[in-house]
């Protein structure tokens, strides 16, 4: 009797709403399992994307057919629960050419195993060709998505620290300062600003004055963010934005200078922001 595998997955909220749910997946494919008479070896249930480089649980399940010592099957809903590439199909595919694996697509109506034709075997590379159109389908909205906020003075991720992320009467997105860890970044940049404070001593005026432990690298991090003057630096491009601003410029471009040591010369050009500034 050939054990199964089952195999559900969603990455997104749409693919719950629509039917795809993680325990919708499992009820057909223990129904599958029951009709074909097969013994369940195995479940797997996640919801993670198959974007990501590192797909922990789907490499379990490639592990666990490798470790395998009699053919299995693999028991999803549709081809795109278990693949948006042609990655994985590499994989698969020796396992299926080695007897090691056949692979049953519910919706499709379709299994592949050592001994499919090549009208089978296209039908599953179609399948994967389709779902990964959809991602880059995706992708590509996502890209306009961000180009469209950029252009708008719109933050496309979460905010930095010192703001928080609301929404506003009308419902909509909106970032505003955060009433008490703004105040930490004005005093960061005044102290670092002054030139008698170094990032270790603000690590420990944070902690002493406002109760809140902070790392270095935050400090850092934080001195080398325009956003807080009111531009937002997306992929090396400075861009706008909208939301109101903790510090001046003229109070980073100061910070900016002591940080590069040139807070004892009296012009440098300050490449970043492209200004001359008198220390």
């Amino acid at each position: 009797m050939l054990k199964a595998i089952i195999l559900a997955r969603v990455s997104t909220e749409d693919q719950i709403t629509e039917g795809h749910s993680i325990p919708a997946q499992m009820e057909k494919a223990r129904q599958y399992i029951l009709q074909k008479g097969f013994t369940l070896k195995s479940e797997y249930q996640f919801d993670e994307s198959s974007l990501k480089d590192k797909r922990t649980k789907f490499d379990q399940v490639i592990e666990e057919i490798r470790k395998s010592t009699e053919k299995v099957a693999l028991i999803v809903e549709t081809v795109d629960r278990l693949q948006r590439g042609f990655k994985e199909s590499v994989l698969l595919d020796d396992f299926r050419r080695q007897g090691k694996l056949e692979i049953h697509f519910i919706r499709e109506n379709l299994v592949v195993r050592s001994e499919s034709n090549s009208s089978e075997i296209q039908r599953w590379d179609l399948g994967v060709f389709l779902a990964k159109s959809y991602v880059l389908q995706i992708s590509d909205n996502v890209k306009r998505s961000i180009e469209q906020k950029l252009r708008n003075g719109e933050c496309p991720t979460l905010c930095p620290f010192g703001y928080v992320n609301s929404r506003s009467i009308d419902d909509k997105s909106v970032i505003e300062p955060h009433p008490y860890k703004s105040q930490i970044i004005k005093r960061i940049f005044e102290w670092y600003a002054s030139g008698n404070y170094s990032m270790s001593t603000i690590v420990k005026k944070v902690q002493e004055d406002f109760h809140i432990k902070i790392q270095k690298s935050r400090i850092n991090a934080i001195l080398n963010n325009p956003f807080y003057y009111g531009e937002m630096n997306w992929k090396g491009k400075l861009y706008p934005h909208k939301y109101t601003p903790l510090i001046s410029r003229e109070l980073y471009i100061t910070a900016e200078n002591v940080r590069l040591g040139f807070n004892k010369q009296p012009y440098k050009l300050i490449s970043k922001i492209g200004v001359l500034y008198k220390a």
